[in-house]
Parts: C-alpha cells; structure tokens; sequence
C-alpha cells in the first residue's frame, strides 16, 4: 500500500480546523519560542564561551522537526513568512556544513574535540532529522539544496560508522536514541539510492550484537535503549518509549522494502505487547518517568502516567508502518486512538501550549507530595522541546494517514470531509465524524473501496453490498457509499491485572476517551460514581473544542460521620456528572481530573439530600489556555 500526504486535501471539519490552527498558530508559536531561547540564534555556529544561549545537544533535532511539519504547510498553502523563516535555517545550514559534510551546532561549537565519542549526545538523532526535513522540503517545494546537504552528510556518517573508510573512529556502533534508521530508509524511498537502505539496515541489524556498547554513557546503554541483545531476539517492548517507537517503525519500513518475514513477524509481536499490556486507554506508552520507557506489563498508574506525547507519536508512526504493510484495520485504529487522544492531549484548545506527560488523573493536591507527578498546567515550550515541533509536523502531514492506495484499490483508514486523488481515482468523504458516525463517500475511477470499521463500532449499516476483510468493509466499483457506524457512549473496564482502575469505568464516545473535570463537577471528581443501571445519557456539541460533551445522571459518595475513621455505610447522593474529551482537558484553571471514575452497576443503598444543579455540558470553557 502507498500513501502520501500530498494525495489529500482536508476540506472541512474537526481535522482541518486542527490542520489549520497548526498553520496559523501552532507553527508560528513554536518558531517564536525557538527563536527566545536561543534555538534559532544557534544556526549561525557563532556561539563562544561566555555567551548567553549555549547550545544543547538536541537542539538542532528541535529545529529540523520544525522545518520538516512547516515543509509539509507551504506544500499545503504559501506563506511567504513561513518559507522565509525556513530558508534562513537551511542557508545557515548550508553555510555552516562541514567539507566532509558533518553538520552538529553542540559539537562544531560547544565541543569540536567530541564528535562521535559520546553515545548519550543525540548526534545521529539530530543527523536523522535533518534527513527528514530535508526529504520533506523536497518533496513540499521541489528544492533540492537541503537534500544534497543532507545526501553529503549522509554519505560521511556511513563512511565513519559502516564503511569505517573516514574518521575519527566512533566510540559506539549504532545511535543511543534512534531516528536515523528509518530517516535512512526515507531517503532511500526518496532518492533511489541504496546506499541509504543499506545503511540504515546496518544500524538496525547491528544495535545489540554487542550488549556492553554505551556503558560509559550514562543513559545510553543497555535496555533504556534496546540496546541488550539484537533487535530480532526483543518480543517484548522495553526501555525508552519513544526510542522503542521509533525503531520498531524503522524495522516495519525495513521488513517492507526487503520483504523480511522475520522482522515483520517481530513487528506483530512488539505491536501486540505494547497494545495488550503496556498502553493506557488514551493510546499513551511508556508508563515510567524514571527513563521515559515502558514499564512491565500492566502497569499503567494512571496518576503518575508519564504517556510522552513524543511517545504517541512514535505509536503513530509504528502503527500507520505496520497497516501499510498487512492491510489490517487494527493497526489504524491505533492511528486513530492516538490521534483524538494521545497525541492531541498535548496540544492545548489554543494551539500554543504544550503537555510533554499526559497524565490519565490529576490530584492537585499531590504536587505538595514528595512522589514524583506530572505537570498540570500546560507548557509553552519545554528545556526538553521535542514534542511540540513533533506535533507540528504530524498535524501539518494528516492526510497521510486518512488514504492508502495499491492498484485501483483505495483504503479509507481515517474518517473527515477530505478528497484523495492519485493515478486517475478521486475519492471524497463528507462527515460530521467524529460528532456523528454517518459518512457519505463518493469514488471516481477505482475498482475496490475498503472503509475501516473501527473496533469501537458494535454496529453499523452501510447502502451498498459488501464484504468484511481485516476490519475492513469492502465495496466494489465506483460511486456513492454510504456508512453509518453506531456511535454511542460506552463504559469501557479494564484488565483485572490493572489493579488500579478495579472497580473504575471509563467513557468511550466514538473515537473519544472522555474525563471529568472538577471545573464541570461541583470541584471534585475522585467522589463522583458513574451510574452503570441508567445511564440516561445527553450529547451537546461544545463549540470551543468542536466535539460532544457528555452529561448523566450519577452519585457522589458522602462522609457518613466527620471522623476520619468510621462504621462503614453507603451514603451516596444522585448529582450530574458532565464528561469532556480527554484531549481537551486542561484548558482552563487548574483543575482535578479523572479518565477512570467509580462506577455503580446497582442503585445506592441511602441516599443523602436532592441534587445540586450542574451546569449545562455545551457551556464553553471560559477561555482556553
């Protein structure tokens, strides 16, 4: 299957006003705080000891993740501002580039004596980057000056590390985080030349022959970096989130240009341990601060949930790779998941503020705790600023991941008012999705349609004829198709093994995973119970985050004495309890949340006074943040 972002144009709907909020706000944001920090500055290699600003190692990854999502934007719509901006970051790349072709800000001016020699530093992280970027602009503009620096730099980090033909001798094999080996294989699909291929299968192939590589690093070594033992004897997803999502979508891209069984096989395995035992409902992974990394199975705290949005992303990535290659809807409906709600958690209603963490539970209280929690307040730019122009080249490249096409077939993966056209087909979606589960398609020139029917759909109905493969609905010939996939609210339950969230539901509406903020609920939420015998369930549309808030009818447990201990009674009083989509939580003061509440499958037995008046669910937030 192919696709490609520059097949797709979002016409309307929830995701293009995210695509467009990304392009007017979000991009611009994130520039501006690059350039404030010094992040900008540091392109013209001029820093010295002494000087404010002193780069970072990874700051250069910051800035090409930016180059590469406001590639895909110019593709999309000219802004003459914006390509400005990124054409003095590529002249200052290229008048900064080494005549052997290394390009790194940290080591040219912070440490010249250092290349190579520190596995902890993010060089080839930063190198595969730039690939990245570089691939991008190229294909959004059809210039090439970026992609020649990035061929040169290319072609002197496999000399140095493959080919072991240029120096100095490295002082590790393979990358500490990965990033290169699937920018390797991009460039690769790009340019035709194999050499890119092959390198980047070098580094794949080559990451744990030798266990005791990095040791002298810090974090470098080992399993934080799925580094303990070759990549084709690892079933199990370990060590840091991101790294470990990044490399298994490197090794799917790899088993699909070679047809490797074995790793593809090694990808279904990773895919379904991470799914099955180590993701929070929201689609976050990587449980653990300590190491940003996966935690063993089943342990998903929700209060201390670490759920990097660079993680989600990497989910992202691992998972589109992997429907490309099998065909199978279940790997887009992680896409999807991630999409509404792990990924998007990190951006804030506004578009200029930013989650790094995304926890699934907010206590305000425990930030006066010696334990470790996440922020609750989000951030306009971090020390550690990967996510937000991570989010910015995934909202600026969506199309992507909506159409894939092989022969005259078309797969629709992801649902919006959208129209796709590639080798003489066009094919059109028009839907209130994810507000309403009817989408009306319309198909010129293909000989197959297969629409995905999410694994969150307990029915639907389509007009035409069909056949069901892989999760996918199946339509022969052109014209209009209607589907309409049932949507409504559904207590979701977890794995006994998650012991946490024992006796605990959480609301799935559609795509959404849904919270209860404090704001909306009386100031608290860790008493409230969701009524599980008569739901009766109301859905107004919210104008400010573009998606239905829910309301029921639930209770509250109450003290039955003031004493801190006391004979047990189940006092419970009936209250309104009003659901947001996780995604938007956070968008205005300060606030507990809960994605998991306690939940009641039979009346209470005493009930106190009447109900207190809740506010209406479609009330907009007050402002967002």
């Amino acid at each position: 299957m192919k696709t490609d972002y520059r097949t797709v144009t979002l016409t309307g709907g929830f995701w293009k006003r995210k695509e467009d909020l990304n392009r007017t706000v979000t991009l611009p944001a994130v520039y501006d705080r690059f350039a404030e920090t010094g992040r900008i500055g540091a392109f013209r290699c001029d820093w010295k000891e002494g000087m404010p600003d002193k780069p970072h190692c990874y700051w250069d990854s910051d800035v090409f993740k930016w180059l590469e999502g406001a590639a895909y934007s110019l593709y999309r719509e000219n802004d003459p501002d914006l390509a400005a901006k990124a054409e003095a970051i590529i002249d200052q790349i290229e008048r900064n580039q080494g005549e052997d072709g290394y390009f790194n800000i940290y080591f040219t001016v912070v440490d010249p004596k250092g290349r190579f020699t520190n596995r902890d530093y993010c060089e080839l992280y930063c190198a595969g980057h730039l690939i990245e970027a570089a691939v991008a602009w190229f294909e959004a503009t059809g210039e090439d000056r970026l992609l020649r620096i990035a061929e040169k730099y290319a072609g002197y980090l496999k000399a140095v590390f493959m080919d072991k033909t240029a120096g100095p001798a490295p002082a590790f094999k393979t990358p500490g985080h990965q990033e290169i080996e699937l920018a390797l294989i991009r460039l690769y699909r790009c340019t035709g030349n194999r050499d890119w291929l092959d390198f980047g299968a070098y580094f794949i192939n080559t990451r744990g022959l030798d266990p005791t590589e990095g040791e002298g690093n810090s974090a470098s070594h080992g399993v934080q970096v799925q580094s303990h033992i070759p990549i084709r004897r690892q079933f199990e997803a370990v060590g840091h989130a991101v790294r470990e999502t990044y490399q298994c979508a490197a090794v799917a891209d790899l088993a699909e240009e070679t047809g490797d069984r074995e790793l593809l096989s090694l990808c279904c395995t990773l895919f379904g341990d991470i799914t099955e035992k180590k993701m929070y409902i929201t689609g976050g992974v990587g449980a653990s601060s300590r190491g940003e990394a996966f935690s063993i199975p089943y342990d998903l705290p929700a209060a201390q949930a670490y759920a990097e949005t660079c993680a989600s992303i990497g989910m992202i990535f691992f998972a589109h790779r992997m429907n490309r290659v099998e065909g199978d809807a279940k790997y887009a409906d992680i896409v999807e998941k991630e999409l509404y709600n792990g990924m998007l958690s990190g951006l804030s209603l506004s578009g200029d503020a930013f989650f790094y963490e995304n926890p699934l539970e907010i206590h305000l209280d425990n930030a006066k705790k010696s334990a470790r929690y996440p922020v609750s307040r989000r951030q306009r730019i971090f020390s550690c600023s990967c996510c937000p122009p991570n989010l910015t080249r995934t909202l600026s490249s969506l199309g992507q991941y909506f159409y894939a096409w092989e022969g005259r077939t078309v797969w629709i993966n992801q649902f919006g008012d959208s129209v796709f056209e590639a080798d003489g087909m066009r094919v059109s979606q028009s839907t209130r999705y994810p507000c309403g589960g009817k989408i009306v398609i319309r198909a010129q020139g293909t000989g197959e349609i297969r629409v995905r029917i999410p694994s969150w759909c307990q029915s639907w109905t389509a007009d035409r004829n069909c056949r069901t493969e892989k999760g996918y609905a199946v339509f022969s010939g052109d014209g209009e198709i209607t589907v309409d996939l049932a949507m409504e609210p559904t207590f979701m339950q977890t794995a006994v093994e998650v012991y946490g969230n024992l006796d605990t539901a959480a609301v799935q509406y559609g795509p959404l995973i849904y919270c209860a903020e404090a704001a909306d609920n009386g100031g608290d939420v860790h008493s409230l119970y969701l009524n599980g015998c008569e739901p009766d369930w109301k859905t107004r549309i919210c104008p400010v985050c573009g998606c239905p808030h829910l309301s029921l009818r639930g209770f509250r447990r109450r003290n039955a004495s003031p004493a801190l201990y006391h004979p047990y009674r189940d006092l419970f009083e009936e209250t309104g309890i009003t659901l947001i989509p996780y995604h938007a939580f956070a968008n205005r003061e300060e606030s507990n949340m809960l994605v998991f509440l306690r939940y009641k499958d039979t009346p209470p037995k005493e009930t106190a006074q009447p109900p207190e008046e809740r506010p209406d669910p479609a009330d907009p937030p007050s402002r967002p943040s």
